[in-house]
């Protein structure tokens, strides 16, 4: 009889490192981060990464997208009331008319 001791060596753990990265920048851009743009986006680029690559890790990857997702769609709806606000502010401005003529008490 032949004895095979058990292999003392372990598959390594798979990583984890593409759906944490995703979550903690999607936290970040539910945070008030989305003003940058480029914290949501790249949490969502992350978060599909990660369910591709880590499969071990669907939940976090998930939760990623799904955070990053939203500050996105915050920050495209700020960026979109931003813009429209600066156009309406200088359409006003442009139909606004000042009359001076009671300034020539104080002069």
């Amino acid at each position: 009889m032949t004895y095979y001791p058990n292999n003392p060596y372990q598959q390594p753990r798979e990583s984890a490192g593409l759906s944490t990265a995703s979550l903690v920048l999607g936290i970040l851009s539910m945070l008030g981060f989305c003003i940058i743009i480029l914290v949501p986006l790249a949490g969502v680029i992350t978060g599909h990464l990660a369910q591709r690559r880590e499969p071990a890790s669907r939940g976090l990857s998930l939760a990623g997208l799904i955070t990053s997702w939203v500050g996105l769609l915050v920050a495209v709806v700020l960026y979109a009331f931003i813009i429209w606000l600066i156009v309406f502010s200088v359409g006003v401005i442009e139909n606004y008319e000042v009359d001076y003529s009671g300034l020539s008490e104080f002069a």
